[in-house]
């Protein structure tokens, strides 16, 4: 009895996200300028025009890779250090291991997420990405 209640919940909250989602698209659609309060490292402070979104997501698929790039960089090298510190120890020289591979795991699924994404299109990853302008008849 108890799932059907979660899960008519659950239903609920994703219908009325969608719905709150679908009604603010109009204003979207206008040019605007958007000040951000906090850009994103190696993003503007402001974006503006009718392909905002766009804009927006390249700045954070690039933000994304490259914190992807960095903490697997930090995971290589505390594993490294903990393999090094690990003194014959074979749990913490296990568990090492298994901190470094996961660490180039999650470089490469990183890396192979832009390639799948630059081999269908490469506008995808480049700056090009624009999104054309639906017009919808007056009321």
């Amino acid at each position: 009895m108890y799932s059907r209640i979660a899960y008519s919940l659950q239903l609920t909250a994703y219908s009325l996200f969608i719905t709150a989602l679908l009604l603010t698209l109009p204003a979207h659609a206008q040019n605007v300028t958007y000040n951000l309060i906090s850009p994103l490292p190696g993003g503007t402070n402001s974006l503006s025009g009718e392909n905002i979104f766009p804009q927006y997501a390249r700045q954070l698929f690039a933000f994304a890779l490259s914190a992807a790039a960095v903490l697997a960089f930090g995971m290589l090298v505390m594993g490294g250090i903990q393999y090094i510190a690990s003194a014959g120890n074979e749990s913490i020289l296990k568990d090492a291991k298994d901190r470094i591979w996961n660490a180039l795991i999650g470089l490469f699924l990183a890396l192979a997420a832009w390639l799948i994404l630059n081999t269908i299109n490469p506008a995808l990853v480049s700056n090009d990405i624009l999104i054309p302008k639906i017009n919808s008849p007056a009321p």
